[in-house]
C-alpha cells in the first residue's frame, strides 16, 4: 500500500510539478528511478544556495539513508529539507565593497564581478529554491490530506464490505436456517403422511373387520330370529290347534248341552202348555162363577199371571246357565 502511494505521489508530482527550478537543480544529479547519490548531497545544497556543514551532512544522510543504500529519494530529500531548512548554514557572507576597492585591480574586479554574480545567482537559486520548498511543503500538506482522505475512504471501503460481508452471513445463515427449517418441515410431513396412510389402512382393516362382523352378527341374529320366529309360529300354531281342539270339546258339550236342554224345554213347555190349558178351563169355570163378583175375578188373574212368570223366569235362568257353561 505505502509503495503504491509513493509510486501516485511521484506520478503527481511528475505530472504536475510545481517547482521547475529545483527540479532543473535535482535533474543534474538524478538517476532515472527519480533519486540521486548521497555524494552528491553537498553540491546539490551548494547549488540550492546553502552552505552545509560536513555534520548537517551527516545528520542528513542519518536521517534520509538510515539504511546506507547510498540512494536519496526526491520526496524524501524535500521532506527532510522542509523538516530542517532553517538549520542549515547559510553560504559565506560577502567581502565588503571598502575592501575590495583598496585591494582590487582589474582582474579582480572582473572576479569580483564574476563572485557578485554567481552569489546573486546563487541568492536567487536559494529564494527559488525556499519557494520551490515551500511549494514542495504546501503539495505535500495537500498529498498528505489527500492520502488521509483516501485512507479514510479505503477504511471505510474496508467497514462497509466487513458490514456487507456480516449481512451476507447473516443472509446465509438465515437461508439455511431456513431451508434446514424447510427440509425439516418437508420431513416431519412425509412421516406425518406415512402415519397418516398407515393409521387409515389401519382404521380401514377395523372398518372392514367390524362390518364384517356386524354383517356377520346381523346375519346370525335374523337367522336366529327367524328360527325364534318360525319357532313361535310353530307354537303358536299348536297353541291354535289346542285352543281348536278345546273350543270344538267346549262346542260339543255346549251342543250336547243344549241339545238335552232343547228337549228339557220342549218337554217342559209341553208340560206348562198342558198345565195351562188345565188352569185355564179351571179359571174360566171360575171366572164364570163369579162374574158377578169382580173382585174375585181380579185375583184369579193375578195368581195366572204370576204362574206364567214364574214359569218363564225358570226357563231364562236355565238359559243362563248354559250359557255360563
Amino acid at each position: 500500500m505505502a509503495d503504491d502511494q509513493n509510486n501516485i505521489r511521484t506520478g503527481e508530482l511528475e505530472n504536475e510539478s510545481e517547482t521547475p527550478h529545483f527540479d532543473a537543480l535535482f535533474a543534474q544529479y538524478s538517476t532515472s528511478d527519480g533519486t540521486f547519490g548521497t555524494e552528491h548531497l553537498g553540491s546539490l545544497l551548494v547549488d540550492m544556495g546553502f552552505n552545509a556543514s560536513p555534520k548537517v551532512i551527516d545528520r542528513a544522510l542519518d536521517d534520509m539513508d538510515p539504511n546506507a543504500t547510498g540512494e536519496i529519494a526526491k520526496l524524501t530529500f524535500l521532506e527532510w529539507f522542509e523538516e530542517n531548512a532553517d538549520d542549515i548554514d547559510d553560504a559565506p557572507a560577502a567581502p565588503t565593497q571598502s575592501s575590495l576597492l583598496a585591494s582590487r585591480t582589474q582582474q579582480q574586479e572582473e572576479a569580483y564581478s564574476e563572485l557578485q554574480s554567481a552569489m546573486l545567482d546563487a541568492k536567487k537559486q536559494r529564494q527559488q529554491a525556499e519557494n520551490d520548498a515551500q511549494l514542495l511543503a504546501n503539495r505535500l500538506t495537500h498529498l498528505r490530506a489527500e492520502d488521509a482522505r483516501a485512507q479514510k475512504r479505503i477504511e471505510e471501503a474496508k467497514r462497509r464490505a466487513r458490514e456487507i460481508e456480516a449481512i451476507k452471513k447473516r443472509n446465509e445463515d438465515k437461508q439455511r436456517v431456513k431451508q434446514e427449517a424447510l427440509e425439516q418441515m418437508q420431513r416431519d410431513i412425509k412421516a406425518q403422511r406415512e402415519y397418516n396412510n398407515a393409521v387409515q389402512s389401519l382404521s380401514r382393516e377395523r372398518r372392514n373387520q367390524v362390518i364384517a362382523e356386524y354383517t356377520s352378527h346381523r346375519a346370525q341374529i335374523v337367522q336366529d330370529a327367524r328360527a325364534e320366529r318360525k319357532t313361535n309360529l310353530n307354537q303358536i300354531k299348536q297353541q291354535r290347534r289346542e285352543i281348536d281342539r278345546g273350543w270344538r270339546s267346549v262346542r260339543r258339550r255346549f251342543e250336547t248341552r243344549k241339545d238335552a236342554l232343547y228337549v228339557s224345554g220342549r218337554l217342559r213347555k209341553r208340560a206348562t202348555r198342558r198345565s195351562c190349558s188345565k188352569k185355564h178351563v179351571t179359571n174360566w169355570l171360575r171366572s164364570t162363577r163369579s162374574d158377578c163378583c169382580p173382585r174375585r175375578r181380579s185375583t184369579a188373574w193375578r195368581r195366572r199371571s204370576r204362574a206364567d212368570c214364574e214359569a218363564e223366569s225358570d226357563a231364562g235362568a236355565t238359559a243362563r246357565s248354559l250359557r255360563r257353561a
